[in-house]
């Protein structure tokens, strides 16, 4: 005979926490346990499968730290801490920084989302839409990305951590995946969370990691990809933001080919087949000269044609349309029936 085990509805249950708990100066430190919960990933395209296998890692179990850092009467905030899946060479890096958003009032287990970050790492527009989405019930996870925030060594600019190495930009959208997908199964751990409705909301350059993200792991449920498209290579090399960055990657010898040969395996595109188009949520700007509309058609395509949404503006100014876009995102990812 195996050995006894436990129903699996019940281990979830003992396994769950609630933040709910915390007060200020309190810390909770625990060990969380994938489970079942971090699917190996897999392609039958041998040539996707071989990029796919980068963003692999154990489904080991992983300590993490969760303080509460402010409190409202719409929301709790928490700072989550948790180990990276990979190694960095910046050490700063080796730890997740996460930001835990948590409706003050709660009933019944709610769906969840990944909240991502646009490139210029004030977290701002990240933090607006968290709040956004605890107001409406939502818990909401805005993960910081490798190299930015608290996980780039004090007075050392984002540029430059970038340019001194190249690869490293292509080393934090890889990694950022990694860590998106374990803090995806944090999120399926919580009492509060609905463990089937839990998705990803990312806006510019995080548009673009969730792109990635869901192609790399259908798994992820309802997903709101806002101002995201294919191509990265493209987009850096003519984005108007971005010209520092390719004028000093110039004089380091690339090229546009050069460049996409660096980012093959961060380019949603390749994985989009993989993802379910019913589980997707599109918002793009049709004036935009950041993320280029064809650029977005050819995400979108590459996507099975999922529903979306073309609002008039251009990549910054489709913030005139927030208070439109994000009461249209919340009633997505709480409106969608799980799988």
């Amino acid at each position: 005979m195996g050995a006894f085990r436990l129903p699996r509805c019940l281990l979830a249950a003992l396994a769950a926490t609630t933040a709910a708990s915390l007060a200020a100066g309190e810390v909770e430190r625990r060990l969380c346990r994938p489970d079942d919960l971090l699917a190996s990933l897999s392609d039958p395209d041998p040539k996707v499968n071989v990029l796919l296998a980068r963003y692999n890692f154990p489904a080991e179990p992983f300590s993490y730290e969760l303080r509460l850092a402010g409190a409202s009467e719409v929301f709790r905030q928490y700072r989550l801490t948790f180990p990276s899946p990979r190694k960095w060479d910046i050490p700063q890096c080796n730890t997740v920084e996460a930001e835990y958003y948590v409706p003050a009032k709660r009933g019944r287990p709610a769906p969840a989302v990944v909240v991502l970050h646009i490139l210029d790492g004030r977290f701002a527009v990240a933090r607006l839409v968290c709040r956004a989405f605890a107001a409406g019930g939502v818990p909401s996870l805005l993960v910081k990305m490798p190299y930015y925030g608290e996980r780039r060594p004090a007075g050392l600019d984002l540029p430059d951590v970038f340019l001194e190495r190249p690869e490293r930009m292509v080393w934090a959208i890889e990694g950022a995946v990694a860590e998106v997908r374990r803090a995806a199964v944090w999120l399926r751990k919580r009492q509060e969370v609905d463990a089937r409705r839990v998705g990803i909301v990312g806006v510019s350059l995080g548009g673009l990691v969730a792109a990635l993200s869901v192609g790399v792991d259908p798994s992820f449920d309802r997903n709101v990809l806002i101002l995201a498209g294919g191509d990265p290579a493209a987009i850096l090399w003519t984005a108007p933001e971005t010209r520092f960055m390719r004028e000093r990657l110039a004089k380091k010898g690339y090229d546009l080919a050069g460049v996409r040969r660096l980012a093959a395996a961060i380019d949603p595109r390749v994985f989009a087949h993989r993802a379910d188009p019913r589980r997707i949520l599109m918002i793009n700007a049709t004036e935009d000269r950041t993320v280029a509309r064809a650029k977005t058609e050819e995400l979108w395509k590459r996507f099975g044609r999922p529903k979306i949404e073309w609002y008039p503006a251009g990549h910054y100014s489709l913030a005139l349309f927030i208070p439109v876009i994000l009461p249209r995102a919340l009633d997505f990812v709480t409106r969608l029936p799980p799988r």
